[in-house]
């Protein structure tokens, strides 16, 4: 008899290519599959449920949404995928150059499309669209697709309407609160290894706004991490506390606008002589300033984009392992 052998979420992930975001979230709002639990609660899935998840994958691949056929039967799911496949077009056997291209532009005008329609909903301050859209979006996109694709061109237009005169200030508010509560929502799914190093993310004193420090911790989690989100317009002594107290590895600090570099800079050096002379100090932002690496006294790394905030954390991933 065969015994059932049962894998944590992030071994699911490698076997099937799906992100961990995705599977928790095909299971929470569509009941894909229903996982068993280990005594501290973590997910852990079967080889059967792990079938399943791939079928799922080929079938949303080949166009269905996954409301459609999360509740379908294996037979029936194994079916929609067998036929997707016999009725697939020969132009669909071009090279994979030229597919990757061809959907990567396809994925491109989607996600304007879905920034189009959150954006028409911010302006009209219908919050439960705005929050609808960007549910699916998240459920159909992988964590760094949604992040950069949606929620950063989403602000960026957001912004650039308001400093024209075009958008009040309430519907900046309430795209804030839709949005802090979506990402918060997937930071609450994140379930990292036990071993798995920390990284402390954050907004200092003065910096109210959550956004960047939330798509920060994402990434990280995203990247292997453990994220220790504190929140914003925390004093320097409070920054330094948790670093220490959750004996994290790193430190990212979310700067989204600067009204006063002298006194954010001022913060940054007391961060520093707080913290270990070696600790990294990730910043990133529309009010991140150069002048923060370049001070000798903060010795921070600026990170422009979340691609090179990706690419920094992997490189420290990467440091910690040849030291191992």
């Amino acid at each position: 008899m065969k015994v059932s052998q049962y894998h944590p979420i992030k071994y699911v992930a490698s076997r099937t290519g799906l992100k961990a975001h995705n599977i928790r979230s095909w299971e929470e709002r569509y009941g894909a599959v229903k996982p068993a639990r280990s005594q501290t609660n973590r997910r852990l899935y079967s080889d059967r449920d792990i079938e399943r998840l791939a079928l799922l994958k080929k079938a949303v691949e080949g166009g269905h949404t996954i409301s459609s056929v999360a509740r379908l039967s294996d037979s029936e799911l194994s079916k929609i995928v067998q036929d997707d496949h016999l009725s697939r077009p020969a132009s669909a056997d071009r090279t994979t150059g030229e597919a990757q291209t061809e959907n990567g532009a396809e994925v491109d005008e989607d996600c304007r499309v879905i920034v189009r329609q959150a954006l028409s909903h911010v302006v009209k301050l219908d919050a439960l669209a705005l929050e609808k859209v960007l549910n699916d979006a998240a459920v159909a996109l992988p964590r760094q697709a949604f992040l950069h694709r949606i929620i950063v061109p989403l602000f960026v237009e957001i912004g650039s309407l308001w400093q024209s005169g075009r958008m009040k200030i309430i519907n900046e508010h309430m795209a804030s609160v839709i949005v802090r509560a979506t990402l918060w929502d997937m930071l609450r799914t994140v379930e990292p290894s036990a071993s798995a190093p920390r990284i402390v993310t954050a907004t200092p004193t003065g910096h109210w706004h959550e956004f960047g420090a939330l798509a920060t911790a994402l990434v990280a989690a995203e990247a292997g991490w453990q994220p220790c989100y504190f929140g914003p317009n925390l004093p320097a002594e409070e920054i330094a506390y948790a670093v220490k107290k959750t004996n994290a590895s790193a430190l990212a600090l979310s700067l989204s606008h600067q009204l006063n570099l002298h006194k954010t800079l001022q913060e940054f050096r007391k961060i520093r002589r707080l913290v270990d002379n070696k600790m990294p100090i990730i910043v990133g932002g529309s009010g991140a300033d150069d002048r923060f690496a370049k001070d000798q006294s903060v010795k921070a790394v600026l990170v422009f984009s979340l691609e090179k905030l990706r690419n920094y954390i992997d490189g420290l991933s990467k440091e910690k392992e040849e030291k191992m």
